[in-house]
This record gives C-alpha cells, structure tokens and sequence, in this order.
C-alpha cells in the first residue's frame, strides 16, 4: 500500500514536469506532445489506482476467509469434542449393561476413541483397567480354581506351544476370562503407544488363561495379577511390573521381557523358550519346572539365593544371596 501511494505520487510529480522535458520553441507539437506525455502518464495513475484497488479488494477478501475458516475449524473442534463426550459417555454407560453384546460394544468404543483422540487415551485406559479388575476377581462365584495343580502342557498342546495364529493363541481354555474382560485386556494389548500413557493397571486381577499373545504390554502394572495358563507367547512385557505374578504353567515363549520385574513371581512349569530375559529381575521367583529356560537366559537375569531354578540349572555367580538395601531398582 505504501509502495503504491509513493508511485503514484511520483506519477503526479512527473505529470506536473511534463512540460519541462520539451524545449520551449514556437514548434506548433510542443503543446500536443505535453498533452499526449500527460494523458499516458494519468493512464498509469488510473491503472495503478485501480490495480491497488483489486489487491486491497483481494486482501480483505482473504482476510474474511481466514476469519470465515477460523470460525469453521472452531465450530468444528466444538462439535467433535461435544461427539466425542457423548460417544464415550454413551460407551461407559454400555460397559455397565447387564447384556454382553451392549459391554462389548462399549469396549470396541472406548478402543476407537483412545486410538481417534490422543487426550481421551489415558482415560480409555485407566476405564478398561478398571473395567478388568472390577470383573476379573478371584472372589467372584465363577472363579476357577488355584493353579496349584496346573502340570506342564495343560494350557497349551503336547509341545507346550499356544499355538500362535496371526496374533492370536488359539482357543481359550476353559475357564479362562469372561468373554469381555478378554475383550478388554485384548483392546488394552494393542493400543497405540503414546508419550506419558500407561499401557495397562491390573494389579491383582484373576486373568487365569487369559490369551495374550503379541501383546503391548511395555511397563504395564500387573503385580499379584494371576496370569496362570496364560497364553504370553512374543508379548512384550519390557520393564512390566510382575511382582508376585502367578504364571504357573503359562506360556512365554518367544515373550520380551527385558528389566521386567518377577520378584517373587511364580513360574512353576512356565514355558520361556526363546524369552529375552535381560536385566528381568527375579529375586525370590519359583521356577520350579520351568520348560525351556537355559543356564544362558539366568545369565542375563538378575536373582538371588530365594530364587529357585529347575533340575539342571545352577544360579549364575553373579547373582548376591541377597541385594544390599541401598539397592536401586527398576520401576
């Protein structure tokens, strides 16, 4: 704008010393070569008004637009989160149905929600943790029996393999999770990761053969959890709080468990061909029959004299028979 006004003022200044670039002599075109300088110097003025004219028109035309998409975007983000409540208020509401078709449904929901909005994923997770330890109890009626009489290769086939097909760990047994704490525990296993959102808190739920198989399961809290007879086959536990966990006669093969905590945690007659057992700490656990682990998996774990190994294998030299208390582990 300002460029323009002092172009045009310099075109005013020019048309005023038209005059002085022609001699001044008794030529009879003098007058009419002024006269045609001054009128193709005003043409210049007029367009140059004009074209400032159409960029000041062009200017606040994208001005009211920007303003017009502002106010849409607004509006937009309004309606979303107004939908977005109701959806998750609506799926909430359905985990609370008597009908299991209507709670799977609440729980496909929230799954769809937590992947959609990154700021409802925390919530998501901290309701299908809830959603598990409200109705994974060991006190409920239904509830199956301890796993003090599981033996090798109950859960799994003859080779003591799950049987892992896409993801999955074949058929559940029976009496294994309700079909919609599986469903929730499934949906918390394959959430995507985000920065500063925990995977999963089922501390103490009654998870017996629960199938698990691939899943995300990185810094979930799942102490005192009974996961006996589970299927944990290629599940990433990495740094997984596992503190007094029951994995009597579980499946783990192939299953990351790098600086996992199993501090007291029970192994009997677990399967950990192939698990990654670097930096887990395993202080006081039972792995008393534990199929598949070699001298080289204890080697790359951290124990102590209460850890207690299966016929065959001997406690690596580097294990304390206990750790000094000034002690720093993991969390």
């Amino acid at each position: 704008m300002t460029v323009g006004l002092a172009v045009l003022c310099g075109l005013v200044a020019l048309w005023m010393r038209v005059p002085a670039f022609y001699p001044a002599t008794v030529d009879a075109g003098r007058a009419g070569a002024i006269a045609a300088t001054r009128t193709d110097i005003g043409i210049a003025a007029v367009a140059l008004v004009v074209l400032a004219g159409m960029m000041i028109g062009l200017a606040e035309t994208c001005r009211a637009n920007a303003h017009a998409r502002d106010a849409d975007r607004r509006t937009w983000e309004r309606e979303l989160a107004g939908q977005l409540i109701e959806r998750y208020t609506r799926a909430v509401d359905q985990l609370g149905s008597d009908t299991l078709d209507v709670r799977l449904g609440g729980i496909y929901a929230l799954e769809r929600i937590a992947k959609s909005s990154p700021e409802d994923h925390p919530t998501v997770v901290e309701v299908l943790s809830a959603f598990v330890r409200e109705h994974a109890v060991a006190a409920r009626p239904d509830a199956k029996p301890a796993a003090a009489g599981v033996h090798a290769g109950a859960f799994g086939d003859e080779n003591g393999s799950c049987g892992v097909l896409t993801g999955s760990c074949g058929v559940p047994m029976a009496g294994g999770p309700d079909t919609d704490v599986q469903a929730a525990i499934t949906v918390l296993g394959r959430l995507p990761h985000r920065e500063g959102v925990s995977r999963a808190d089922l501390v103490g739920a009654d998870l017996t053969g629960a199938q698990l198989g691939r899943a995300d399961l990185v810094r979930a809290h799942l102490a005192g959890t009974d996961l006996s007879g589970a299927c944990l086959v290629e599940t990433n536990l990495t740094r997984a709080e596992l503190i007094g966990v029951n994995l009597h006669g579980a499946q783990l093969d192939g299953a990351e468990l790098t600086g996992a905590l199993l501090d007291r945690a029970v192994l009997r007659g677990a399967r950990l061909a192939g698990a990654d057992l670097t930096g887990a700490w395993l202080d006081g656990a039972d792995l008393t029959g534990a199929r598949s682990l070699t001298q080289e998996q204890l080697e790359a774990a951290h124990g102590d004299a209460a850890t207690t190994l299966p016929e065959g294998l001997t406690p690596p030299e580097s294990w304390p028979a206990s750790w000094p208390a000034d002690v720093a582990f993991p969390l």
